[in-house]
């Protein structure tokens, strides 16, 4: 335990700025207590334009919903944990309702945690439902069992925003003429798409993306927005290794490395894709929790190169000290800096920049 709480210190004393500092000190507070007090404290001080998002939009959604009926939130997360501040005073909320049996056991902020099988029952209350993840799927399950479609509520247009030029946007962020650019878990290659917008040349783009839907959308954008030869799409993830693994190819930017996946991909180290005479300037890691992996199959590339890193440590809870720690480790003279680029607990990014 002394060693953690070392490890932590050094991380805090090799941040380079207050904002660093505090974002990472509401970040261990959050994670320590669970109190998403601490998140809500980082959007206002920091993305406050982001923060009036929830406060405008959550009550349109409080007024779509009956007004002489109950409503029940699905899902005890991250959604219900940062929202539940806008429900806690209104007189229709009825309790919360979770499918893991572990969390039916416990009283959330004092209602009781339903079975979902109890919803199927409920023929008035309306059903809204917290995870951003998982709405489709919810929802497929609640009407193959009777439960009506206009009573469910997505609430995660309303709780989620994100700002577009995250990973370019930091003040001390600066820009090499040409950039070479590594894009892990490019989703879409939105976030390549933006660097062009940043810098002098995009020169040439190595990007990752391992679900075969988001690769089809990687080929069509890289086709309209780059010139041949500028983007190359490997349709792997990127590990520590060459292996295959199982996968949770969901379409969009939550597809994931997971034991129980429905799926199985191949992933492949950075440093095998990357020629030992390029010279990488930028490397971006938005992987789902698999950044660290990530950050060992790119190590000889990053301690030959020294590119500007933005690896986003909020996935896994030891992502906040195995990370830095390890980049520290990779390239000593890396001056570190921490941003927060969303409304909620989601985005944030650690940033290694060369002296």
């Amino acid at each position: 335990m002394s060693e953690i709480v070392y490890d932590f210190h050094r991380i805090y004393s090799w941040l380079e700025d207050e904002e660093s500092k505090d974002i990472y000190l509401n970040r261990l507070n959050f994670l320590i207590t669970g109190d998403y007090w601490y998140i809500r404290n980082i959007v206002s001080r920091y993305v406050p334009d982001l923060a009036i998002l929830n406060d405008t939009e959550i009550p349109k959604l409080l007024s779509q919903i009956p007004q002489d009926a109950p409503f029940i939130l699905y899902g005890v997360g991250e959604g219900a944990r940062a929202t539940f501040h806008y429900f806690e005073n209104d007189a229709r909320l009825k309790g919360f309702c979770d499918s893991d049996e572990r969390k039916q056991k416990n009283e959330f902020r004092g209602y009781a945690v339903m079975k979902p099988e109890e919803l199927f029952e409920d023929k008035k209350s309306s059903i809204i439902i917290t995870s951003p993840k998982y709405f489709s799927e919810i929802s497929a399950f609640l009407m193959d069992h009777g439960v009506d479609e206009k009573r469910i509520f997505n609430m995660s247009p309303y709780i989620f925003a994100a700002q577009e030029d995250q990973y370019f946007n930091p003040d001390f962020m600066t820009f090499e003429d040409e950039e070479v650019f590594v894009d892990a878990g490019c989703c879409d290659l939105s976030s390549s798409i933006r660097l062009k917008s940043h810098c002098k040349t995009l020169s040439r783009v190595y990007a990752f993306e391992p679900d075969i839907n988001n690769y089809m959308k990687c080929k069509k954008a890289a086709g309209k927005h780059f010139k041949d030869g500028v983007v190359n799409i490997v349709g792997k993830g990127t590990w520590s290794e060459n292996k295959t693994i199982r996968f949770n190819a969901s379409a969009d930017g939550c597809s994931r490395v997971t034991e129980n996946g429905g799926t199985s991909i191949e992933v492949v180290p950075i440093d095998d894709i990357i020629a030992p005479d390029e010279k990488v300037t930028f490397i971006k890691m938005d992987v789902e929790g698999s950044e660290l992996e990530s950050l060992k199959g790119a190590r000889h590339t990053i301690r030959r190169c020294k590119p500007k890193l933005a690896v986003c440590i909020y996935h896994r809870h030891k992502d906040m000290y195995e990370i830095p720690l390890y980049i520290k480790e990779l390239v000593p003279e890396y001056r570190l800096y921490v941003r927060h680029h969303s409304n909620g607990a989601s985005e944030t990014v650690l940033y290694a920049m060369p002296r």
